[in-house]
């Protein structure tokens, strides 16, 4: 993908008028590799390595961050996304009911930890979530920054979409300090050294990790090792926040795990007791931060080993 030389005007899905942006802590910015001829690059900009595919952008087939995007309003998505989306929402009518749900409790549960006084924090697979302050789509630093204005927020995902629109649109007034940086949860060891070197998060203080709605895409063993990882690396004191959908009726789950299995999309259903036993090793907030209901599991958790 070409960037364009200009700003172009915004355009939605096929060519269709762009809706404006929200101004206010989101603020747009060209999303260009450098700043002015004769500047340094943008603080906010961290490079993306020449070693990713261009292939990795798909527009023939659903992603699971244009598919997240749309069930929760957002106007990023193509047409095989709004395909799997009304397959979902067949099989599961409180498809989008849940994602919402478990939006909501993201934002709830980050605004206790930042009046808390957590001040640092990582979403890993962060999406596309490029909303207005206040609505679904919101990015999580519209809930930190005016609880702690000088937290430092890294947003983290692989898909090359998501970290453009991060790059271009996720960029919060100092004295907050916002970073983007490409990097796979299935490789922990590469998140971990991408992290420490283009976040800006200081490594010595207790960090949140966010995983929201996004775990169902690890396999159990790949989702043990990145919450075994991380435990090892993140000083003592430090949380983790997630967000996972839990399943119900076998059959049903079975025909949504075939609908994602046809989009090529990974999925790997799980219980609200299956979600916990991923987090061993870690040790569990009381329910006060969290939340549990027989469709969204919210889990505070807490660990770190120095």
């Amino acid at each position: 993908m070409t960037r364009p030389k200009g700003r172009a005007p915004a355009v939605g899905p096929a060519g269709r008028p762009g809706t404006p942006r929200a101004v206010g802590v989101i603020h747009v910015q060209p999303d260009a590799t450098s700043g002015p001829e004769g500047l340094a690059p943008l603080p906010w900009y961290v490079p993306t390595p020449r070693s990713w595919p261009r292939e990795d952008l798909r527009l023939d087939r659903p992603t699971s961050a244009r598919v997240a995007n749309l069930a929760l309003g957002g106007k990023d998505h193509l047409g095989p996304d709004r395909t799997l989306l009304d397959l979902l929402q067949a099989e599961d009518q409180d498809w989008i009911t849940t994602a919402l749900r478990a939006r909501q409790d993201l934002h709830r549960v980050l605004r206790r930890l930042a009046e808390d006084g957590s001040d640092q924090f990582l979403d890993l697979g962060c999406g596309l979530t490029t909303g207005a302050p206040g609505s679904p789509l919101a990015p999580i630093h519209t809930s930190i920054l005016p609880i702690c204005p000088t937290a430092r927020i890294a947003y983290v995902d692989v898909d090359p979409m998501v970290m453009t629109h991060a790059r271009a649109l996720l960029h919060a007034p100092v004295p907050g300090q916002v970073r983007h940086v490409r990097a796979d949860l299935t490789a922990p060891e590469g998140l971990l050294r991408e992290l420490r070197r283009h976040s800006d998060v200081d490594w010595q203080r207790p960090i949140v990790v966010v995983l929201a709605d996004v775990v169902h895409e690890l396999s159990a063993p790949q989702a043990r090792g990145l919450f075994s990882a991380l435990r090892l690396a993140l000083p003592l004191g430090s949380a983790l926040v997630l967000t996972h959908r839990c399943t119900g009726e076998s059959d049903r789950e079975a025909r949504v795990a075939g609908l994602f299995a046809q989009a090529a999309l990974p999925w790997h259903p799980r219980g609200c007791d299956a979600v916990d036993a991923l987090l061993d090793g870690w040790q569990r907030q009381a329910p006060a931060h969290g939340g549990d209901t027989a469709v969204v599991r919210t889990v505070v958790a807490y660990g770190g080993m120095k």
